[in-house]
């Protein structure tokens, strides 16, 4: 019974292990040990035989598996190759239909404006502010009294000067009288010339005087008919230097009084920008302008350039000036604003808009633009371009009166591009 249990047990670890026992032999008998060892042999080499079979056939599947990957890959490559490219999408361009019409050739300027005038006005005596009749801003016309000064202590100097005057004039009536006298008597011998001379200075000395008295009643009695201030010209108060109660000296600021009827658009120019100009007619009659500021966008206001600066300043620039009138005073002092001055002007051409262009400008020069045709298609054109400025070119050659060439979107779009026109007006 051990030896049988024992057996159970070796055969179940045997088992454990992977080998199985053989079978007994003819006899009956259980295998021998060396028939053991060789039955476990033969089942090892037996197993690693079906390892490497199940191990190949595992390649040979991942093989086949890639290979029908790699085979639909190229097909799908080839289908793609073959399928047709998708239209280009249209793209939406602006265009500009060529026209006839002028171009202006002018010189610009930017600077700021300024009044026509900006008088200061000054004390004409040293005195004490009595009153001011005039608030700041307020309108003023040529005449009006601005302010009036305390006359008391100009009186006071009228006053005395007139009392010292008087005296002054006795004695030299007196002194007149000695000195005629004493004339008489050195030409015939009677006095010495010492004497003479005396009473000769003596009355010089108080004729003298009395010019001097006479010198300040006069300039208090003019100050005293200065006393209340008057206004030199028409404008606005636009400043005001001193408050009632001050002692304002003579020739002391009191106010500044503005123009605002006219403005100018004080700008400066090169030498260059100068000679393209007549400045003959300009300091004589004038020329046309027009200004721009920018507070008002879309606005133009009319002017008249009349004046250049004869002599440039430190940086070799030429100061120019352009009057424009301000009845309704929108135009303010320090505004920025530009002006344009037209000096020669093309009439009735062929004309297309510069942006249009694709190359760099140039008078009398070829170029190319893109024209837009009525199945909404972008064709690239040369043509020749005349006189220019800053917004129109002439179309000399390539352009017909009517055809639309593209302003805006010209850069990304090529030969045959599909494309969608707008016009300014329909973009704003």
């Amino acid at each position: 019974m051990c030896s049988n249990f024992r057996g159970s047990i070796e055969d179940s670890h045997v088992s454990m292990n992977g080998i199985v026992p053989k079978a007994p032999n003819q006899n009956g008998d259980s295998p021998s040990p060396s028939e053991w060892s060789t039955t476990e042999t033969e089942r090892e080499t037996s197993g690693r035989s079906r390892a490497r079979t199940r191990s190949l056939h595992v390649w040979l599947g991942f093989a086949v598996i890639l290979a029908s990957t790699g085979a639909l890959l190229f097909s799908s490559g080839c289908k793609d190759t073959k399928a047709k490219k998708p239209a280009p999408r249209a793209v939406r361009v602006g265009v500009h239909k060529v026209d006839v019409g002028d171009i202006r050739h002018s010189v610009k300027a930017s600077g700021s404006l300024r009044f026509i005038a900006n008088t200061v006005v000054s004390s004409e005596v040293s005195a004490q502010v009595k009153s001011i009749v005039v608030t700041d801003g307020q309108a003023v016309r040529e005449g009006d009294v601005l302010l009036v000064f305390d006359d008391t202590k100009i009186k006071e100097t009228a006053n005395h000067a007139s009392s010292t005057l008087q005296k002054d004039e006795a004695t030299l009536a007196y002194r007149r009288i000695e000195w005629e006298k004493n004339r008489k008597l050195f030409e015939s011998g009677t006095i010495s010339g010492t004497a003479y001379e005396q009473k000769l200075s003596e009355f010089q000395e108080i004729a003298a005087q009395v010019e001097a008295d006479r010198a300040t009643l006069a300039k208090a009695m003019n100050d005293l008919t200065k006393c209340r201030v008057i206004a030199p010209i028409s404008g606005r108060i636009s400043k005001r230097f001193i408050e009632k109660g001050d002692w304002v000296p003579e020739s002391g600021k009191l106010f500044q009084i503005s123009d605002f009827s006219r403005v100018y658009l004080q700008a400066y120019l090169s030498d260059t920008e100068i000679a393209k100009l007549n400045v003959k007619r300009i300091l004589g009659e004038g020329v046309d302008a027009e200004v721009t500021v920018d507070s008002y966008p879309g606005e133009k206001f009319k002017g008249k350039l009349s004046f250049i600066d004869p002599a440039s300043n430190d940086a070799n620039l030429f100061e120019i000036r352009i009057y424009v009138d301000n009845k309704d005073m929108r135009l303010l002092q320090g505004m920025f604003a530009r002006g344009d001055v037209v000096y020669s002007e093309t009439k009735r051409v062929l004309r297309l808009p510069t942006a249009a262009l694709m190359d760099q400008m140039r008078v009398n020069h070829q170029n190319r633009v893109f024209t837009a045709t009525r199945d909404g298609t972008a064709h690239l054109k040369s043509i020749r371009v005349g006189t220019l400025n800053d917004v129109y070119a002439e179309a000399c050659e390539g352009l017909n009166e009517g055809d639309w060439v593209i302003t805006r979107g010209k850069d990304i779009i090529g030969e045959g591009q599909p494309i969608i026109m707008s016009t300014q007006a329909e973009d704003t």
